[in-house]
């Protein structure tokens, strides 16, 4: 099932918003990780990828 999201929107936020870069990663990774699921879904719906033996690939006939 594909889900319907908005595009990728980049935004500067200052240093003073997280303490460290650590932080700062962490608190990106929900919205990464949602956003490289609906690529992958995306690549997988229009066969550029391939699921074989539980592993994405490269399709290789498209």
């Amino acid at each position: 099932m594909r889900r319907n999201t908005n595009p990728f929107e980049i935004t500067t936020i200052s240093g003073n918003q997280f303490p460290d870069l650590q932080s700062a990663q962490r608190a990106a990774l929900p919205f990464v990780a949602d956003n490289l699921q609906v690529v992958i879904e995306d690549l997988i719906q229009r066969g550029a990828l391939v699921v074989t033996n539980g592993k994405l690939i490269p399709n290789s006939k498209g």
